[in-house]
């Protein structure tokens, strides 16, 4: 895999960065306030909203390689490569299609209704649409849909026009272990607070 760019949205991490100092300030309140079984249940709760918060915000990415993709979603990671990459679509979010499967990347959805009104002449600039002509929002490259699906096209296009046909080997993986984690956390600060109570 060479030439790696990874793509995650800006307003994840500012997200995650305010929920996690907000779970901070939530667990030292709790040192202030009450006893053993209340700092344990807010401690199991902090660590389960803590690994929310990467799973879905943090975690989340679209990796692009000379030779493919790799999405990342919460509970998946998808490599798929170029010679496998049937359509590419950014309706909802960036889609990947192959004959096998669709993949949607969380790390890459489409902006809301209200983007329409704030797309600009200069950001159709190089993108092949004519002067008149329209865009979807979802393909502006100031959506993190568009953004990606731009990035993807040109990847995609450098692959046909290259002698060489390395592709990485389209694959998907599943893992729960972080989910069920997040799960045992929730288990333990509910069960916690009902003992201790």
């Amino acid at each position: 895999m060479s030439n790696a760019d990874v793509y995650r949205p800006k307003s994840n991490l500012i997200f995650a960065g305010i929920g996690i100092v907000l779970s901070a300030f939530f667990l030292l309140s709790s040192f202030y306030q009450g006893g053993a079984a209340s700092e344990a249940t807010s401690a199991c709760a902090a660590i389960f909203i803590v690994i929310c918060i990467y799973i879905f915000l943090i975690r989340p990415k679209v990796t692009f390689f000379d030779e493919g993709i790799v999405i990342t979603n919460p509970l998946e990671e998808v490599t798929i490569g170029w010679a496998d990459v049937i359509m590419l679509d950014s309706k909802w979010a960036l889609a990947v299609k192959t004959k096998d499967f669709t993949v949607s990347a969380w790390a890459a959805t489409a902006p809301g209704r209200h983007h329409a009104r704030n797309i600009h002449v200069a950001e159709i600039k190089g993108l092949d649409v004519e002067l008149g002509g329209s865009m979807r929002t979802a393909d502006s490259p100031r959506s993190d849909s568009g953004a990606t699906a731009y990035r993807a096209r040109v990847r995609l296009q450098r692959f046909k026009n290259t002698s060489s046909k390395n592709s990485l080997t389209t694959a998907r993986e599943r893992d729960f272990k972080l989910g069920l984690t997040a799960l045992v956390f929730l288990i333990a600060a509910i069960g916690i607070n009902f003992l201790g109570h």
